[in-house]
């Protein structure tokens, strides 16, 4: 009866060993998934995380490569997230890589994914290290959004509702769509506007060839835009005509000064135009030149007839009509 009761206190001791035994060893797989693995941890900083908890899962590349060991409040704008990684996906996740708080399907757990920003080489991550994160689409937001966009549905649906009752009930735009006639029109209407298309792109591609061959410097526009030795020739002459008109102002200003003198009586030819007794003065001598002119030819003639210089002015005479015969 001893052995019986020893007996049965060991069986109890030992069924109690190996349940707490049982319940240490499930814990730790629940909390530590990667138990039997080589590990290592890396961490992460989020702004939120949106209900991640520890022991959830960290995707990479859409495969669970570790779980989540501690979620700890750094600040009122941080949370750093503990990563426990298996060791063997190591060389596939960079130092640029990215983590992202996300969602196992539409409404499962939370989790991490890490992902690569580029498929270029890069140095493998280690022990330590801190990922970079991106701000995540949270659910609640999400959520909100989904719902003003059903509202706003709702009522885009209602309102096309009231449009074709409306037009139901609208005998003249219900005979406005079925006629056939009006739907010929609308084709021909299309047709010409089709047809000024064409001709509009036939225009255009003229347009840019005059344009091209004006940037080539071909025609008479294009050497005056894109021609240097015209531009330059075209510049001197622009020079010389305002050479010329700087000329011809000071031309015309020299004249008008003249002008004034000589209204003004200055000079000979003021003195002229201007003094009426000089005036007088000078037509009696002109006349009085003309009457001594007319009296030198009378006494020449006298002289000519004169028998002391009669013989002299024959001479002259035969000698004046030889000369001639000469020539």
């Amino acid at each position: 009866m001893k052995n019986t009761r020893i007996s049965n206190v060991q069986l109890g001791l030992f069924v109690m060993i190996g349940l707490v035994f049982l319940i240490t060893a499930l814990y730790l797989i629940g909390s530590n998934r990667n138990l039997f693995n080589k590990t290592f941890e890396v961490s992460a900083t989020f702004y939120n995380v949106d209900g991640l908890t520890k022991g959830n899962n960290v995707r990479f590349s859409g495969i669970d490569v570790g779980t989540i060991n501690r979620v700890e409040i750094t600040s009122d704008t941080s949370v750093r997230v503990s990563m426990i990684i298996e060791t063997r996906v190591r060389q596939f996740i960079k130092k640029t890589s990215v983590a992202t708080v996300g969602t196992d399907g539409l409404m499962g757990n939370k989790l991490v994914n890490i992902s690569n920003l580029s498929m270029a080489a890069g140095e493998a991550i280690q022990e330590g290290d801190v990922l970079a994160t991106r701000k995540p689409v949270e659910t609640d937001q999400m959520l909100r959004t989904l719902e003003q966009t059903n509202r706003n549905l709702f009522q885009i649906t209602m309102n096309l509702k009231k449009i074709t009752q409306k037009v139901e009930n609208s005998n003249s735009l219900w005979s406005l769509l079925t006629d056939s006639t009006m739907a010929e029109n609308v084709k021909l209407s299309v047709s010409s506007i089709r047809t000024t298309t064409k001709n509009t792109e036939a225009f255009t591609r003229d347009l840019n060839s005059v344009l091209t061959d004006m940037k080539q410097g071909k025609g008479v526009v294009g050497a005056l835009l894109y021609d240097t030795m015209s531009s330059a020739k075209m510049k001197t002459s622009i020079q010389q005509l305002q050479d010329a008109s700087d000329k011809a102002w000071q031309v015309s200003r020299d004249m008008k000064l003249l002008t004034e003198k000589m209204k003004a009586g200055e000079g000979a030819a003021g003195l002229l135009l201007s003094d009426t007794a000089f005036a007088g003065d000078l037509k009696k001598s002109m006349h009085n030149i003309q009457q001594s002119t007319d009296r030198f030819n009378e006494n020449m003639e006298a002289m000519r007839h004169n028998f002391l210089f009669k013989g002299y002015f024959k001479d002259k005479e035969k000698e004046l009509k030889k000369e001639k015969k000469e020539k």
